[in-house]
């Protein structure tokens, strides 16, 4: 080919670059020139390399089947063209030997393709030029020429050409990629911006980065269920998927930042608030690569914003009635019921067929740094009130500080043995699920149930009372009911010392006898005092026979100085009893 040829058709090269930002029109003309060229040429291939995939894409083609080559996806390394990819320098593959070794590591779907592309023509090419891409010391994709003639074998001089065109193909891409990427942060900007404006929730917004980015999301709120998903499809991938992302989220990223799970494809950003406190996480689904496009993190930081305040303004408006309600508790608390108007007392739903129930719950001293224990805090209280709202009844709650108030409407007629057990179920279930996340202690007073509102303050002391127990004296118990305390509950508030003083005058020789001798007298007489002061079911109990709880009795008398007898015998069941809270504490018999 002479030289004029040559110059004419990289002058015709160049001129299209500036001609127009039509990728698919540049790239086409400059193909057509490069086979104007490079004689022999009977198929010249473009690939351009994809971020989002990792793969090597056919872009566009010449002497081959298109609708085949474009279904090609290449890993770099694969093939000519993947090892040129790889190498970023231009390749000759001279002989039907260098090619067949050249593309020996073809995967079958694509060797299968790439056969369909070439048609009638034979597989391996006899000759084979590649040259790479280059932009910024980066390769963005390979142009390869092969030929099917026997008597054509390309030589550097045809390299020379094609990274000629090569570098034009580079520049075109380029300019496109830049007037794209331009057009495409304008569209970013401007599609969130009105879904955001729009204010149709998050829906719209899932919907919109999907659109945006090309890939399935879904929104999960702090306690891993799904609050939103750009479809049905990714709904029931994020169900799938959602014990994997909790436990992997929980070991791996621990509230700091995105993380890619290579084995299930997925990419997991944290929502976040301002104070950097954790709301939720944006799951991105079927992600090739962990590192993903500039523009697709823009899409994703923008609407990860707009996530973020969704979120919170929906926990706000939550937030203000739950508030509002806790206000008109603390007016049911102090006695002001009569000075309700109409809607008051229909948000707080009062009934003369409604029984009640107070409940205090207390936050213990932590030990942990302010901000730790605020942000633990916010998660134990959006936990608390999001389990509240699946309760099947009507229940306020006023928070004060580190403790909680709450009012519990029942309307079926359970009874108080069983909503008392529904409630410890309940309060043990809010702990496993505080411990999947945080570890955060809290204690629970459950007061009687009462039938008027009027009695309200009678239950909460109740409640109180026994929280304030747990808090005091037994850290481990995390429920305690007024109703189980039974005969507790008339020394509950006495301090330990003046009952262990009780405890001593009373049965404190029996219980030292026992100690030194080995003698169980102490458990006989509670199990004789049990059975109402019956020796033989005594003895039966205590699988002994009947002399020798005699002979028992009658050593406590004579250790105690007493006649079990009236008075006495009230005295030493109450110091038992007494005895075994010290040993015991309540709640833990």
């Amino acid at each position: 080919m002479n030289k004029d040829r040559q110059l004419l058709s990289l002058i015709n090269a160049a001129q299209v670059l500036t001609s127009t930002l039509d990728l698919d029109k540049v790239l086409q003309q400059l193909i057509k020139e490069t086979l104007n060229v490079i004689d022999g040429a009977d198929a010249i291939l473009l690939f351009v390399y994809d971020k989002r995939t990792g793969r090597l894409i056919a872009k566009n083609g010449v002497g081959v089947e298109l609708a085949y080559l474009q279904e090609i996806k290449l890993h770099p390394g694969e093939g000519m063209t993947g090892k040129t990819f790889l190498s970023k320098k231009g390749q000759i593959f001279s002989h039907v030997k260098e090619t067949e070794r050249g593309m020996e590591n073809i995967r079958g779907d694509n060797k299968s393709l790439f056969q369909k592309a070439v048609g009638a023509l034979r597989y391996h090419p006899v000759s084979t030029i590649c040259a790479p891409l280059l932009s910024k010391e980066e390769c963005i994709g390979v142009l390869t020429i092969d030929s099917f003639s026997e008597n054509v074998h390309f030589t550097n001089h045809h390299l020379l050409l094609l990274e000629t065109f090569a570098a034009q193909a580079s520049i075109a891409i380029e300019n496109a990629k830049f007037f794209a990427d331009t057009e495409r942060s304008k569209k970013i900007h401007a599609e969130l911006a009105t879904a955001s404006i729009n204010q149709k929730g998050l829906e719209e917004i899932t919907g919109t980065l999907t659109q945006l980015i090309k890939e399935e999301v879904c929104v999960y709120n702090e306690f891993f269920e799904i609050i939103s998903s750009s479809s049905t499809q990714a709904e029931a991938m994020g169900t799938a998927k959602r014990n994997v992302i909790m436990t992997v989220y929980n070991d791996e990223v621990q509230n700091e930042g995105s993380l890619y799970c290579k084995e299930e494809r997925i990419k997991l950003i944290p929502i976040k608030t301002d104070a950097r406190i954790v709301i939720g996480i944006l799951a991105i689904f079927n992600v090739e690569r962990a590192s993903l496009d500039t523009l697709d993190l823009l899409a994703i930081d923008l609407a990860n914003n707009i996530f973020a305040r969704e979120i919170i303004g929906q926990e706000r408006l939550l937030s203000d009635y739950y508030k509002y309600e806790g206000y008109l508790l603390d007016q049911l608390l102090s006695q002001k019921l009569d000075s309700f108007s109409g809607p008051q007392k229909s948000i707080v739903g009062l009934s003369d067929n409604y029984r009640y129930i107070c409940i205090n719950i207390q936050i213990p001293n932590q030990l942990l740094e302010f901000e730790e224990l605020n942000r633990k805090k916010q998660h134990f209280h959006r936990l608390l009130f999001r389990e509240i709202k699946k309760l099947p009844y009507k229940v306020l709650v006023s928070e004060k500080n580190m403790e909680y108030d709450v009012l519990v409407m029942i309307h079926d007629r359970k009874t108080e043995e069983e909503i008392t057990e529904l409630f410890s179920l309940f309060f043990n279930g809010l702990k496993d699920k505080l411990v999947e996340s945080i570890s955060f202690d809290f204690h629970v007073g459950i007061g009687r149930l009462f039938l008027k509102i009027k009695e309200i303050q009678s239950s909460y002391r109740e409640a109180k009372i026994c929280s304030d127990y747990i808090k005091t004296n037994s850290k481990d118990l995390l429920v305690l009911s007024y109703k189980s305390l039974g005969i507790y509950r008339l020394f509950i508030k006495q301090e330990p010392e003046e009952i262990r003083e009780y405890v001593k005058s009373t049965i404190g020789p029996l219980i030292d006898y026992d100690k030194t001798n080995g003698t169980d007298l102490l458990s006989t007489l509670a199990v004789y005092m049990e059975n109402k002061q019956n020796m033989t079911l005594t003895a039966k109990q205590c699988f002994v026979h009947l002399n020798t709880i005699k002979y028992r009795l009658q050593n406590v008398k004579e250790i105690l100085g007493i006649h079990l007898e009236g008075k006495e015998m009230f005295e030493l069941q109450l110091a038992i009893y007494l005895f075994d809270y010290l040993k015991k504490g309540i709640g833990k018999h």
